[in-house]
This record gives structure tokens, C-alpha cells and sequence, in this order.
């Protein structure tokens, strides 16, 4: 019977996990927070909608903080409707709301506003970003276009 248990939540697991990595994609992005910030991470797309969907990651930021290299964890989400991209991302120095475009959850196109968080205030102000997604193909992590 432990058997019977064991192959069966074996094959649960290898289920979910071939869902789970069928709406995930690499992202890697430029953004200026008052600063030059690369990003590279992983995103997951929730919703089935092409009209409407949540997105969320960890991601890691590089940048030069007083001549030295910085690697900086950073947690984002981002809801989007009809192509309009509302979000959040929040590291150790700043919580940054942002809006923006999406083109098929391929490319997001942003801007924000960072709040620093910390005594060390290395991201504050307007930001702007461009994000590139990078899925496998046929993944269900893109939007498909309708033609009329």
C-alpha cells in the first residue's frame, strides 16, 4: 500500500511540475532607478486569460555602487489587463511601484517611482525599464494574437 502511496505522489509531483514550468519564463531587463540596474530572473505567469493575468518572480539585480559590484535579491509582481501593465518589485533598498505596456508578455515596457527603504537611498526616484521574457517554445507563458 506505501508503494501504491509513494508512485502516485511521485507522478503528482512530476505533473504539477511540467504545469508549473510550462507558464515560466527568463527575464532579463535594463532599468534606470537612479542608477544603471541589469536584472535577470525567473517569472510565472498565473491566468489562463490572454486578456488578464498575474505574473511573479525573484529576480537579481546588478549594478556599481561605489566602484564595486553589487548582486541585489529583488521579489516583483505584475498584473496584467488588456495589454496595461500595473506592478511592484521590492528589494532590500527600495519598494518601486511601476505601470507600463505589454506586448504578449514578451517585451513589458515600464515606469515608476522607487522609495528607498534603507539608510542607503542607491535606488530612488522615477524609474524606467524595459523587460525581455524568454519562454520555450509553444510554453503558454505568452499571449497568443487574435486576428479578427
Amino acid at each position: 500500500m506505501r508503494k501504491y502511496f509513494a508512485v502516485t505522489f511521485l507522478l503528482s509531483i512530476m505533473m504539477a511540475n511540467a504545469q508549473i514550468l510550462d507558464k515560466t519564463a527568463v527575464n532579463l531587463a535594463y532599468r534606470y532607478t537612479g542608477r544603471n540596474v541589469l536584472q535577470a530572473g525567473l517569472e510565472f505567469r498565473f491566468g489562463e486569460s490572454n486578456y488578464k493575468s498575474v505574473i511573479i518572480g525573484p529576480s537579481i539585480l546588478y549594478t556599481r555602487i561605489n566602484e564595486t559590484n553589487k548582486f541585489i535579491p529583488e521579489a516583483n509582481i505584475n498584473y496584467i489587463n488588456n495589454g496595461l501593465l500595473y506592478g511592484a518589485s521590492i528589494n532590500p533598498y527600495a519598494i518601486e511601484p511601476r505601470i507600463g505596456i505589454s506586448l504578449f508578455n514578451l517585451l513589458f515596457l515600464n515606469t515608476g517611482y522607487a522609495f528607498p527603504i534603507h539608510k542607503e537611498k542607491y535606488f530612488k526616484g522615477i524609474t524606467v525599464g524595459v523587460q525581455f521574457n524568454i519562454a520555450p517554445n509553444h510554453s503558454k507563458f505568452y499571449d497568443k494574437m487574435k486576428v479578427m
